[in-house]
């Protein structure tokens, strides 16, 4: 009997172990070119700003030791000196962290998503460097071309900061960076946010952050939306197509059964790395009632029909070529490559979808 007592003691013990999911962090850290700052505070809530601790800065270096039960975002700073609170990830190893008088100088590395977060933020910086280093080469006054040049810039490098933060967020989407990076959508559109809460993880998506957001969103699409004054339905829009003849939405979705509305332009990376599989599509299931309707954000007419030549996007295109597009504009379009999926009549189905969650919809929808 007394073993078998033992054995039970031993048994919960065991349980209890497997139960403790607790780890210990370590934060090793350097300010640099900031002799004044003796203290960080530590801060893991940010609506109220109460530090759970506090650092003491010695010679420039700090360090601390902690235990926590799952991983976490938390701040690091002190406002009070004029150190604008760091993110970054409370997690399992030895977090390194950077402090600077240039806030170029911030790093947060050492633990998985704490290296993650600083990719992006380092793409971040060096879109902001490429523009001003443009800036720098234009003489005192900027040329009508030259401001064009800038536009384009500017435009092209926010596309692929914002493809870059929605993979990111995508490929976290079960963590703390991905619910970081959707209930801080700074550089993401209404439709890549939307899609990113859709695919959260039901606990996270009830956090409070995400419900305010997905609110407002649908607030968005509830009231000023022109979609929601059509009943569901898209507005009508027109614009030349490759022929130079104008083109009619509703002349081409009436047409299919299902139709995807493909925002994209030649210069655009993702876009035309996406295109080759938006060909294939179309023959997989241009019988069975798929047709798109490609809406162009070109400037460059000739880039513009080179574009569809090369890639064999024999579909219907049209394009406004100009640097502000009304018809992106309309849907609140602000990252491409982007989709929307309409029906016959114009009602729209989902939208932000591409690679393999297309096929998908497209397969399911198109096919017995």
């Amino acid at each position: 009997m007394k073993t078998k007592v033992q054995l039970l003691l031993a048994f919960a013990v065991a349980v209890l172990c497997s139960c403790n999911t607790s780890f210990n962090y370590n934060i090793e850290g350097e300010t640099i070119d900031l002799p004044q700052i003796t203290k960080l505070l530590l801060v893991s809530d940010m609506e109220s700003g109460v530090p759970f601790d506090t650092l003491s800065v010695k010679d420039g270096r700090f360090s601390y030791e902690g235990t926590a039960d799952s991983v976490t975002t938390c701040f690091i700073g002190n406002l009070e000196d004029s150190i604008p609170m760091l993110p970054f990830f409370i997690e399992e190893g030895t977090i390194k962290i950077v402090l600077g008088k240039d806030h170029k100088m911030a790093k947060t590395t050492g633990t998985p998503l704490n290296d993650e977060l600083q990719k992006l933020n380092e793409a971040g910086f060096k879109f902001q460097d490429e523009l001003t280093q443009l800036v720098d080469s234009f003489k005192s006054e900027i040329t009508e071309e030259q401001q064009k040049l800038l536009e384009k810039k500017s435009y092209e490098g926010m596309q692929k900061l914002s493809e870059l933060f929605y993979k990111t967020a995508e490929k976290n989407i079960d963590n703390e960076l991905g619910y970081f990076l959707v209930a801080n959508p700074t550089i993401l559109s209404e439709e890549q946010e939307m899609v990113l809460i859709n695919k959260l993880p039901a606990k996270t998506r009830k956090r409070a952050q995400i419900q305010e957001i997905e609110k407002y969103l649908k607030g968005i699409s509830g009231s000023s939306n022109d979609m929601a004054a059509n009943d569901g339905k898209i507005p009508n829009f027109s614009a030349p197509d490759q022929n130079g003849k104008m083109l009619s939405a509703m002349d081409v979705i009436s047409q299919n059964k299902l139709t995807i509305i493909d925002f994209w332009a030649s210069w655009c990376g993702p876009c035309m790395k996406e295109m080759p599989h938006m060909v294939q599509l179309f023959k997989l299931y241009n019988t069975h009632g798929l047709g798109i309707l490609g809406v162009s954000l070109d400037t460059d007419e000739t880039a513009w029909k080179d574009a569809i030549k090369q890639t064999g996007a024999i579909w219907n295109h049209i394009c406004e070529r100009k640097q502000n597009s009304e018809i992106a504009k309309m849907f609140g379009v602000n990252a491409i490559p982007f989709t929307m999926i309409v029906d016959q009549e114009g009602n729209v189905l989902a939208s932000g979808l591409t690679g393999t969650d297309l096929e998908d919809f497209l397969r399911n929808n198109l096919t017995e």
